[in-house]
């Protein structure tokens, strides 16, 4: 019987080898020397605050100057802690040393490869792939020898094999290199360092990571007395950051950035302009009329620049920016057309799928296989299809026609509908293939909860005498209703946020005829990259993400409530 360590076995210092080889001393005296490094650190983040303030750049909006202030701020804080804590020789002083070493290391890995022009050369080696296509052919082969290594196990045949497996790896490896031009691009990032400023970085990369590396091994351990919670706290810093830094510099800083933007006036080239909440306000002014004369063409009182949006009886609606509330009005039918049709067939076609029938995974990965296609491809042949004059779904609505007429002696004349040309039919012809391309992911989504649930309930189900549909009632759709809400939920959300299928199946001219298909993230994109109004479009974006949220929170707590008084 294994004793599992307790809470106070974390605390215990890790007990490494003494050092005995000049390495090992090299290491001990770069842990040593740790607490120098970090108060250098520490005055640089200082300085570069301090240079920051005064000379910083001019031009930037305030609020983004101030955003940017706060690394070397953080920076200098957490150094100087780490200053002081390693002074003292504590544990955590060394956990602290390694973060700030590690994200030093990253930035001046970062500052080299742009300053030597790295990422343009990847970009060049890229160009050249093709050239070493031949020879990852062989090393596909060499791959392949793995095979017969094994199955030569033991025999006299296996030392030759693992041998020419071996070269031919290594042969195809250099001549993949050899043939992207990789060479050159050494030799030229190797000349580049002669240069000042790559010289510079480059000596602080080697002096930092030749500190951090010493930290992290067994001198840090024996000089700052770590302990097995210090190492995993390190080891879980270190995975986790990759994820971190790529959340906080291509999601969490762009997020920020577009929500100052969003109260500006901004057209991507000049400085923003702060205008505080008129481009909300912009975007939500919205009027109400009350008509004496319903036949009236322009109602009487409307506010300057506002525009009739809706109708209904004498009561008008108007809105200053009228294709943001058409855009809504569009999404919102979308969702009651294309939600449905996306869920409820996908419950069904689960249903048929949860069953042992001979040739059953077959069709799973059938009635997959749309979800995980092309969505600009999927749309170009849909847009074939449903053509009004070419496409086959009025092909065979003709041919059905034909048939009832001489079958039956009817007279009904052929509608030759325009399901991506008349206003009227646009939106409902998107929701049909929005949810043709979603019915089969749902499905799994839905096979995954059925085949939670316990087969005794059905059989208690049959005893009472239930039929198939007071089981599927009864049984299965208040078993699946967690899976229910995350399907709705996903699927309103991708709804809300739809762009791709309606840009590319009213081209040339998206979101039309008349703006029966504009959606809000299309008119975000038109407003941004289209007419350069990159404030007001940041501002449509944060209104479309609170919608979204209020849905979902919405759409949670019914949820919650429907599943407490299930429980009950």
């Amino acid at each position: 019987m294994t004793a599992t360590p307790d809470s106070r076995s974390l605390e215990r210092p890790v007990p490494p080898p003494g050092p005995g080889s000049p390495f090992d001393r090299a290491r001990d005296l770069l842990a040593a020397l740790t607490p120098l490094l970090q108060l250098i650190l520490t005055m640089a983040g200082a300085i570069g605050t301090l240079a920051l303030v005064v000379a910083g750049p001019r031009d930037l909006p305030l609020p983004v100057f101030l955003v940017l202030l706060t690394v070397p701020i953080l920076f200098t804080i957490a150094a100087g802690v780490s200053a002081w804590w390693t002074f003292g020789q504590r544990s955590t002083g060394r956990v602290m040393a390694i973060i700030v070493d590690y994200l030093v290391v990253l930035a001046a890995l970062v500052a080299l490869f742009v300053i030597q022009g790295t990422f343009l050369g990847i970009d060049a080696l890229a160009d050249s792939f093709a050239a070493g296509l031949p020879w990852l052919a062989l090393g596909l082969v060499a791959f392949l020898l793995s095979y017969l290594v094994d199955a030569a196990d033991r025999s006299v045949f296996e030392r030759p094999l693992r041998r020419l497996r071996l070269g031919l790896l290594a042969v195809a490896v250099v001549g993949w290199l050899v043939a992207m031009g990789a060479p050159r691009g050494v030799i030229d990032f190797a000349l580049g360092l002669l240069r000042p400023e790559a010289a510079a970085i480059s000596a602080v990369l080697l002096v930092v990571g030749a500190v951090l590396l010493a930290l992290w091994g067994p001198a840090g351990h024996r000089r700052y007395g770590a302990t097995l919670r210090d190492s995993e706290t390190i080891n879980g810093v270190i995975f986790a950051s990759p994820n971190v830094l790529g959340f906080l510099a291509f999601f969490a800083g762009p997020l920020l950035f577009s929500l100052y933007v969003s109260f500006s006036d901004w057209d991507a080239f000049s400085s923003p302009v702060f205008v505080g909440l008129k481009n909300y306000i912009d975007i939500l002014s919205i009027q109400i009329i009350t008509l004496s004369d319903p036949t009236v063409a322009l109602p009487p009182g409307l506010n300057p620049g506002f525009t009739e949006i809706l109708r209904i009886g004498p009561l008008v609606l108007a809105a200053g920016d009228n294709l943001f509330w058409i855009s809504l009005r569009n999404i919102l039918l979308f969702s009651v057309i294309a939600i449905p049709l996306a869920v409820i067939p996908s419950l069904f076609l689960a249903t048929l799928l949860n069953s042992n029938v001979r040739g059953v995974r077959f069709f799973r990965a059938l009635y997959f296989i749309p979800s995980v296609a092309g969505v600009v491809g999927v749309a170009i042949i849909w847009k074939s299809l449903l053509d009004q004059s070419v496409g086959w779904v009025n092909y065979l609505v003709s041919l059905v026609v034909t048939f009832l007429n001489d079958t039956f002696g009817l007279s009904v004349a052929d509608p030759k509908i325009g399901w991506l040309s008349d206003p009227s039919t646009a939106l409902p012809a998107i929701a049909i293939v929005f949810a043709w391309t979603l019915v089969g992911f749902n499905a799994v989504l839905f096979l995954a909860g059925l085949q939670g649930i316990p087969a005794d309930l059905y059989e208690a189900a049959k005893i009472d005498g239930a039929g198939r549909w007071q089981r599927f009632r009864n049984v299965t759709v208040p078993m699946v209703a967690p899976t229910t809400f995350f399907v709705v939920a996903t699927t309103t959300i991708l709804s809300l946020q739809l762009f791709t299928e309606p840009y590319v199946l009213t081209s040339p001219n998206p979101g039309g005829p008349s703006n029966a298909t504009l959606t809000p993230v299309m008119y975000l994109y038109n407003t941004g990259y289209q007419q350069f109004e990159f404030g007001y479009a940041s501002a449509v974006a944060w209104v479309l993400f609170a919608l979204i949220f209020a849905f979902t929170v919405i759409q949670y707590r019914r949820q919650r409530r429907d599943a407490a008084a299930f429980g009950g």
